[in-house]
């Protein structure tokens, strides 16, 4: 009776411990990026963010022995300053996954969905209008690449309608819990702040700096 207990509390202990929330890491120079905290770029200008808001969608986990896909069907809101957003999918054993494929953004079914509740509640600052639906990814902050008087910069970087949809796939794999978003990358090779500063509405812009995003992640 006392091995059956032991082996059955055993077991229970060691599934707890297997599982883990899946965490978005956000990172400057391979550190975890901070809110209001002064970095250098590449050209030593000053950079520093105040808001940093993401949608993650379509989640599919690929079986580290069976090859089998595991697909979650959600919409995933991130808040780098809410840090009840940072983590999920705490009830997956992430050990047994080699990979996970995303969406960054929401694809044109969600967006035309009509809900309003929950991570799609339009009082998240993530909605713009029925026509040009929801922004993926905001970013906010200040440069001194920024050739105005206030310095600051601001992205929100949508839009699902054909030919510029936004909607990103990203595919990385699962070494532990955690995926790490390269911001310094991202600012690096796909956003010039002396040139573009300011994107506000679907388009072009937000189209070509979208296209940059599926190399940020590992």
């Amino acid at each position: 009776m006392k091995i059956v207990f032991y082996l059955l509390f055993s077991s229970f202990f060691f599934s707890l411990t297997c599982k883990s929330q899946l965490s978005i890491i956000p990172t400057w120079n391979k550190k975890a990026l901070e809110l209001q905290h002064v970095y250098l770029n590449q050209n030593n200008d000053s950079i520093s963010f105040s808001s940093l808001k993401i949608y993650f969608s379509d989640f599919r986990f690929k079986d580290k022995i069976s090859g089998r896909i595991t697909s979650i069907d959600t919409l995933i809101f991130y808040d780098l300053s809410d840090s009840s957003t940072h983590s999920f999918f705490n009830d997956l054993n992430l050990s047994n996954y080699e990979s996970v494929a995303f969406t960054l953004g929401l694809d044109s079914s969600k967006n035309v969905s009509g809900e309003l509740e929950n991570a799609y509640d339009p009082l998240l600052g993530m909605y713009w209008a029925w026509n040009t639906g929801y922004i993926n990814l905001k970013i906010m902050g200040e440069s001194s690449a920024v050739p105005t008087n206030s310095h600051e910069f601001e992205f929100h970087l949508g839009g699902y309608r054909f030919p510029f949809a936004t909607a990103q796939t990203i595919q990385v794999d699962l070494n532990d819990q955690y995926i790490y978003f390269d911001l310094q990358k991202l600012f690096s090779e796909s956003i010039n702040l002396s040139k573009n500063h300011h994107i506000m509405l679907p388009g072009k812009d937000a189209f070509l700096i979208s296209q940059g995003l599926s190399t940020c992640f590992k």
